[in-house]
């Protein structure tokens, strides 16, 4: 299976590699075209985890897809804040997409083994995941209740992690093509581009504070935990430029994302058997069939939702 998903990986590594040798602007329906392949991909995906796992590995898969699908949509929202921060040329936006993914990739990967060690030599950190989650899902609620995140309303140029990167770094103020460094006054130095792709990494770290225990709710395998990550990353470059365009659509989205943060903290918080010192805990382990359920109806309901009724 890891065989399986390294050919997968290779395949999109190669399709990305011929199609951003040119740079160029991606249209709404070239995004959605792809944006269903990998979709639909991930989804097939299912059927050898299902025959050579188990169903209910199968079962874990979709969920966790599901999961870190729904949380990446926040992500998708300040990466498009980053471009029109800086002015990112439309047409190297997709390059950029691309390193953000190959790094998020490694990242995850470290993060989901850091995690699952965690929870195998100390089974109430997931209480503390959960605590995260919480915290994560309170803070969805507020903002869709406000009509979107505050970070809306900042310059990113303006904000500390960017000022750190600019005194640590030699960035220049300006995009070379599609360069990652240039010379200024015989200096070699990271162009724009190579430092707004540094920002989209760290931001990516950040939100995996939160997609990563989340996605350990779901499944406690590295091969489930992982895999669904990589599916969902992969098809993330597409569905930024369809998400962009639909978002005012889709505007219950944010509450069916701060519902599926909930629950999968209530499920975390619930899981230990006991606490530090043996104190004893919930102990309820609740099925991955329910776990689908409720993100199949949190999901779908606010799509529906979004359809049937315009934002407030």
């Amino acid at each position: 299976m890891y065989a399986v998903l390294l050919a997968v990986m290779a395949v999109y590594a190669v399709i990305e590699a011929l199609h951003t040798r040119k740079d160029h602007v991606i249209g709404t329906k070239e995004a959605t075209v792809w944006s269903l392949a990998y979709i639909v991909t991930a989804l097939l995906f299912a059927i050898p985890v299902y025959f050579f796992i188990g169903g209910q590995a199968s079962g874990e898969y979709l969920a966790a897809w599901a999961v870190e699908k729904a949380l990446s949509l926040d992500n998708l929202f300040v990466m498009g804040l980053i471009f029109t921060s800086f002015k990112v040329p439309p047409e190297l936006e997709r390059r950029m997409l691309n390193y953000g993914i190959a790094g998020a990739i490694i990242f995850r990967l470290i993060f989901i083994l850091v995690g699952l060690q965690l929870l195998m030599a100390y089974a109430w950190i997931s209480v503390l995941f959960g605590l995260i989650l919480l915290r994560a899902a309170v803070k969805a609620f507020k903002e869709a209740k406000d009509n979107g995140p505050e970070v809306e309303k900042l310059e990113i140029t303006e904000k500390k992690l960017w000022k750190t990167i600019t005194k640590l770094l030699p960035i220049h103020d300006k995009f070379d093509g599609h360069k990652l460094t240039t010379k200024v006054n015989g200096k070699r130095m990271l162009t724009l581009m190579a430092g707004v792709i540094i920002l989209i990494e760290l931001t990516d770290i950040i939100f995996a504070v939160d997609s990563v225990p989340a996605v350990l709710a779901v499944s406690p395998d590295r091969f489930i935990a992982y895999s669904s990550n990589v599916f969902a990353i992969l098809g993330l470059r597409a569905l930024f430029f369809v998400y962009r365009s639909v978002a005012d659509k889709f505007w219950a989205l944010e509450w069916g994302l701060a519902g599926i943060l909930a629950w999968i903290s209530f499920k975390m918080i619930v899981a230990p058997e006991s606490l530090p010192f043996g104190i004893p805990w919930f102990g309820w382990h609740i099925p991955v069939s329910i776990s689908l359920s409720v993100l199949a109806v949190l999901l779908f309901g606010s799509v529906v939702l979004s359809l049937m009724k315009r934002r407030a």
